[in-house]
C-alpha cells in the first residue's frame, strides 16, 4: 500500500503592503500572546513582530527575510 504525506508551509512573502496592521485589525483579542512573540524575538535580537506589523511603510528588504516572512505568515 502506497503512502502519502502532507506538508503544509506557508509561502514567503505574502505578508505585503496591504497586510500591514492586519494583526492589529483582526487579532486585537491576541495582543498579550504577541506580546509574549515580541519578547521571545527581543531576545533573539530580532524585530519584534508587533513593530513589523505596525510601520508605515512597507519594507520588501525587510519583510520577505525568513526571519520575518516566517512568523507573519504564520499569523495571517
Amino acid at each position: 500500500m502506497k503512502q502519502t504525506a502532507i506538508v503544509v508551509a506557508p509561502g514567503r512573502g505574502t505578508y505585503n503592503r496591504s497586510e500591514l496592521v492586519y494583526l492589529k485589525l483582526h487579532h486585537a483579542q491576541q495582543q498579550k500572546l504577541f506580546a509574549e512573540f515580541d519578547e521571545f524575538r527581543r531576545q533573539k535580537s530580532q524585530i519584534p513582530i508587533t513593530e513589523l506589523d505596525g510601520v508605515a511603510r512597507f519594507s520588501g528588504a525587510k519583510f520577505t527575510k525568513g526571519e520575518n516572512a516566517s512568523p507573519l505568515n504564520l499569523l495571517l
